[in-house]
């Protein structure tokens, strides 16, 4: 039984590690920012770079946040891109960030960390279709420690 799920992983690792080159991306999306009935809605918008190396599923990220209460965050971190078939993926992403402009909202720390998860569909060959969910928070760096949901929509488009 040992043997067959150390075969299992093997092959699972290799076709990870053998899966087609993705060019790099830029991503843009916009949307909500603070989905807690009792905060105010705010619009945000995201700029995101991926390059195009990847280590089996796992692609580095990095990006900028805009939300039009004030707040702008700088973010650099990882998404596992997991193939669900038709081009399509799921993503679980984790990105430290660092928030270089105070907006109205008191997030208690210049550090935060934003975790997501993010659908992408394609729509033409080098162009796919975004829905992504993130909270960002302070990870109890600080007082006080609220945190904030973000719902974005958007497109990425390859660079090559």
């Amino acid at each position: 039984m040992r043997w067959q799920l150390g075969v299992l992983v093997t092959g699972l690792l290799a076709s990870a590690a053998m899966a087609e080159p993705r060019p790099a991306e830029v991503a843009l999306t916009g949307g909500y920012w603070g989905l807690r009935a009792h905060e105010p809605h705010e619009l945000a918008v995201q700029l995101e770079l991926r390059p195009g190396v990847r280590w089996w599923w796992v692609r580095p990220t990095t990006g900028l946040l805009l939300s039009s209460e004030g707040t702008q965050l700088l973010f650099a971190g990882v998404l596992l891109e997991v193939p669900l078939g038709a081009g399509v993926t799921v993503s679980p992403g984790f990105a430290p960030a660092l928030r270089f402009h105070n907006g109205a909202r008191n997030l208690g720390s210049a550090v935060l960390f934003k975790s997501s998860v993010e659908l992408a569909v394609p729509l033409t060959p080098g162009l796919r279709a975004l829905l992504c969910f993130a909270h960002t928070s302070n990870g109890k760096l600080g007082a006080p420690n609220p945190g904030i949901e973000t719902l974005l929509f958007g497109l990425s488009a390859a660079l090559e």
